[in-house]
């Protein structure tokens, strides 16, 4: 793994523990953190994460299976392909990995519901914890 690459990882997670601990989370998934998932995630990937939420059959693609995201990644959680995936700018060739540039991005809808003062801050570690959420959800 390059040294950007780590720390990027390193930066994001000290995003998103520094918001966390700003909002008095703790080590647990916090009720918010779950209404996230199920609010952004759960009708396409299912609330197992498993890809067979109630909206996947009218998709053109099947969702991806979150449970095994590391697995199939040698082992290791793909966070950076992650927060770039939620966050909107991951791109596979032309596309952007949550549909065409048309569609809203969750991360442009996390920031557009921020309501602290930097709400660039907010919504990424509020992307942050998603994917904690989702690592949570890997197969062993």
């Amino acid at each position: 793994m390059s040294k950007s690459l780590k720390n990027l990882i390193l930066g994001a997670g000290l995003v998103g523990s520094t918001f966390l601990a700003a909002v008095g989370v703790n080590a647990e998934v916090s009720e918010w953190i779950k209404a996230d998932y199920d609010n952004f995630c759960a009708s396409c990937h299912g609330p197992d994460g498993t890809g067979n939420g109630p909206m996947a059959e009218a998709l053109k693609g099947k969702p991806s299976d979150l449970t095994v995201l590391a697995k199939n990644n040698g082992g290791n959680f793909p966070y950076q392909k992650v927060y770039r995936t939620i966050d909107g700018t991951y791109e596979q060739g032309n596309i952007r990995a949550h549909g065409s540039k048309e569609m809203p991005i969750w991360g442009d809808v996390f920031r557009r519901k921020a309501t602290s003062e930097n709400r660039y801050m907010e919504s990424k570690g509020r992307m942050m914890a998603l994917i904690q959420y989702i690592e949570s959800m890997q197969k062993k």
